[in-house]
């Protein structure tokens, strides 16, 4: 073999052995760098649960379109460097800066840095990007719901009738036409949806109180999420919450178009007749719905009302839907604040130094306190910090349980995210919460099981 023929077979070679790592290396670092990607996330978490197939479809597709980006990325980007090659040069102030520069954020991620100086961007938006975001992206709820009536001056109009109804839990197939005569509430949910879950123990106790004098309820399950539509899914949701009635599952939203619905949850009373006489959108207004259900079914005053414990409502701290609060100065002011000597019902008082904002308050101090007067079993507060910072908490004086509190009361941020702070058992009424945070822990909003 002559030496030219050895010169190309050494060329070759050494170009199949760059190809081959530089397989190898995208192999590597495909999974690490499509982790980053919603679109990649949206498929993993979704739709390949659901739909197997559909699943590998999307994947296929987002893959071959990320391999032909970062391939034009490469072929672009060779011309480009050759341009500039003061940026390209080994060893060049360029290059050592950008080294410095990966040091650093590499330290920063180490020791967590880098989740306090986001969250603290985040929660003042000193750019105002979120104001922006509200200008450009448009209201969901932009349309008007139907007005909802009180007892007493009621709607009227036909009920449309269950169509596009995949399967049916607790009952057989069941048709307003063979309800006739009945009084039947139509309720759209979803069993991922907290305001669902805290209007589930009204309309259990609604089927069990008035059922035998001729009430139906059906649950009309319309998915908001793909894992929703997974029919074993929704059957261990309507066992774990205790549901008896029928729940339909419309994994189409056919009856939820058939009546023009947008909420979860909505409910929609239906008289004997078969005609809708009343509508409620979203939580609260038991009271009302329950005056509505005795007066279409013709139940006399004397009749006991169901009773169902209440509970404190979703509770938001930043200044943009904050309410209940009391203390000095207002919430909206500088600190420091000064807690209130007493208070009612879901009120909610600061203590100490606090950076407040339109979406959270951070609190600016080592013990600065957040104290709420609560009615619920389950308290859940979405907050976040600098890893390894904490929040005590205590109800009526004591430690309180929660499954992300330990045992001498004390919450551990680990990253920003909803906590479970309370968890009792059994509902307690008007109990005292009072947190008492670490420098730089960030609070969102309060919800209650």
């Amino acid at each position: 073999m002559d030496s030219r023929a050895h010169a190309f077979l050494e060329k070759a070679h050494g170009h199949r052995n760059r190809t081959v790592s530089a397989v190898l290396t995208g192999a590597a670092l495909g999974p690490v760098f499509s982790s980053c990607s919603p679109t990649y996330a949206w498929a993993i978490a979704t739709v390949l649960p659901a739909s197997p197939s559909l699943g590998m479809l999307y994947l296929s597709t987002y893959c071959v379109g990320v391999g032909a980006g970062l391939l034009a990325v490469a072929l672009l980007g060779r011309r480009f460097l050759s341009r500039i090659r003061w940026a390209s040069k080994p060893g060049g102030a360029f290059q050592r800066t950008v080294a410095v520069l990966f040091v650093v954020v590499g330290l920063a991620i180490v020791t967590g840095l880098d989740q306090a100086v986001e969250t603290r961007l985040l929660t003042a938006d000193p750019f105002g990007i979120t104001r922006l975001e509200q200008r450009l992206v448009p209201s969901q709820g932009t349309s008007k719901p139907p007005t909802q009536m009180s007892p007493g001056d009621l709607m009227s109009y036909p009920a449309p009738d269950l169509v596009g109804i995949q399967g049916w839990i607790n009952s057989e197939p069941l048709t307003l036409a063979e309800l006739r005569g009945k009084v039947v509430l139509i309720d759209f949910w979803t069993y991922s949806c907290i305001n669902c879950q805290r209007t589930q123990p009204y309309l259990n106790a609604w089927y069990d109180t008035y059922a035998r004098d001729g009430l139906v309820i059906i649950g009309v399950h319309a998915p908001e999420f793909a894992f929703e539509q997974i029919p074993a899914n929704v059957q261990k949701a309507v066992t774990a919450d205790g549901i008896r009635y029928p729940v339909a599952l419309d994994n189409g939203f056919q009856t939820w178009r058939a009546y023009g619905n947008q909420y979860w949850p909505a409910k929609y009373l239906i008289d004997r007749d078969g005609r809708v006489r009343y509508t409620h959108f979203g939580e609260g207004s038991y009271d009302e719905v329950e005056s509505t259900i005795r007066q279409l079914l013709g139940e006399s005053a004397t009749t006991p009302r169901v009773e169902v414990s209440d509970q404190t409502p979703e509770t938001y701290l930043g200044t943009e839907r904050a309410e209940r609060y009391v203390g000095q100065p207002a919430l909206s002011s500088g600190g420091p604040y000064r807690p209130a000597s007493s208070l009612s019902g879901d009120q909610w008082t600061l203590g100490g130094a606090w950076d407040v904002s339109g979406q959270a308050i951070t609190a600016g101090s080592d013990g600065a306190t957040l104290t709420l007067r609560f009615t619920g079993q389950d308290v859940y507060l979405v907050m976040g910090g600098p890893p390894g910072s904490t929040v005590t908490v205590a109800v009526d004086g004591k430690a309180a349980p929660g499954t992300d509190v330990d045992s001498t009361g004390t919450v551990t941020i680990s990253e920003y995210r909803l906590y479970r702070l309370v968890e009792s058992g059994q509902s307690v009424n008007g109990a005292t919460l009072r947190l008492t945070f670490s420098r730089g822990v960030s609070a969102n909003a309060f919800t209650f099981g």
